[in-house]
């Protein structure tokens, strides 16, 4: 994919907070205690953006607020 602009992919795609960027942000980007990474991305054939999404996410809207129990 080609851009007009020097962009990544995580700066165009990051505008809401998904559970699976959620749990990498409560992990704290360490992709070593990510089930996700170690599953699809150890072999190191392909390379997860997940880091660079969350970094993104936290940039743009802020860091994931938990909803309280009880509310919906």
């Amino acid at each position: 994919m080609r851009y007009k602009y020097n962009v990544s992919c995580s700066e165009t795609l990051a505008s809401v907070w998904t559970p699976t960027a959620i749990e990498c942000y409560e992990l704290g980007c360490c992709c070593s205690k990510c089930n996700l990474y170690k599953l699809f991305f150890s072999n190191g054939e392909n390379k997860c953006y997940m880091k660079e999404t969350v970094i993104e996410l936290v940039r743009k809207i802020g860091a994931p607020v938990k909803d309280k129990e009880g509310e919906n």
